[in-house]
């Protein structure tokens, strides 16, 4: 079981790469976000050291109905271009701020697996 965790918490931060440095749409950040805090309550069900687990706790949630709301240019734009430029420049704003959190939750997930690996071999 535990190469099967560190496996997973590897196949993450490659998955979350993957998102940070590609093109990527709304439906793959939403099954990363899944996978992720499904993965995240798994470990907080299965570690039990107090340490780690503040740890796994602090891992961000990747929200996707967090309201990003347009400024500046982008609403101007979206004014202009009418709903297909407004949907397009939400989607955009919507992914820029997923990718932040993605950054975070892999750097997080990064740190755990260093722990665990820890926990693992005491």
């Amino acid at each position: 079981m535990q190469n099967n965790i560190l496996r997973q918490i590897t196949d993450i931060q490659v998955q979350a790469n993957r998102l940070i440095k590609e093109k990527v749409d709304l439906e793959q950040i939403s099954q990363f976000a899944l996978y992720t805090d499904e993965m995240k309550s798994f470990l907080l069900q299965t570690i039990k050291d107090d340490f780690i687990q503040n740890h796994i706790a602090e891992i961000p949630n990747l929200n996707l109905d967090e309201n990003t709301r347009p400024t500046g240019i982008l609403i101007l734009l979206s004014f202009i271009m009418g709903g297909a430029g407004n949907s397009y420049y939400h989607d955009k704003q919507k992914i820029d701020h997923a990718k932040k959190i993605i950054r975070e939750i892999r750097n997080k997930y990064a740190s755990i697996e260093f722990m665990l690996k820890n926990y693992f071999n005491s």
